[in-house]
């Protein structure tokens, strides 16, 4: 899924389109501009939490994102919802987003590494 996609899932969950449901970027201009910055602060966020490591910013909407498919469907459309709501001072639907996501990311798949256990034994005298 691009980045595109899924600001325009995010731009539909908040209702931000035009009378037949389709985007409208002439009435939204300002939050298209914003896309890629919310889209690689989520990017960011979610492969620190999926694999461990950041992932390289996308350039472009049009780049496919480098997270697992629930991650970027099921998860990341509810927190750029909620940086958009944030960005044009819509504190209801911010608050109804940034829960949403918050219970979402949770299902983050995780990397965890174990650790070995290093610490010195006493001698036995």
């Amino acid at each position: 899924m691009t980045g595109k996609e899924v600001f325009g899932q995010a731009m539909r969950l908040l209702g931000y389109t035009d009378t037949l449901g389709d985007l409208d970027s002439a009435q939204n201009g300002e939050l298209y501009k914003r896309g890629l910055a919310v889209l690689n602060q989520l990017l960011c966020d979610l492969s620190l939490s999926e694999s461990g490591t950041m992932a390289p910013p996308l350039t472009s909407l049009r780049q496919e994102l480098p997270l697992s498919e629930h991650t970027v469907r099921g998860v990341m459309p509810y927190g750029v919802a909620m940086l958009l709501a944030a960005a044009e001072g819509d504190g209801d639907n911010q608050q109804l987003f940034a829960a949403l996501y918050d219970q979402k990311r949770v299902a983050v798949r995780r990397t965890y590494e174990r650790c070995t256990d290093t610490l010195p034994r006493g001698c036995d005298v």
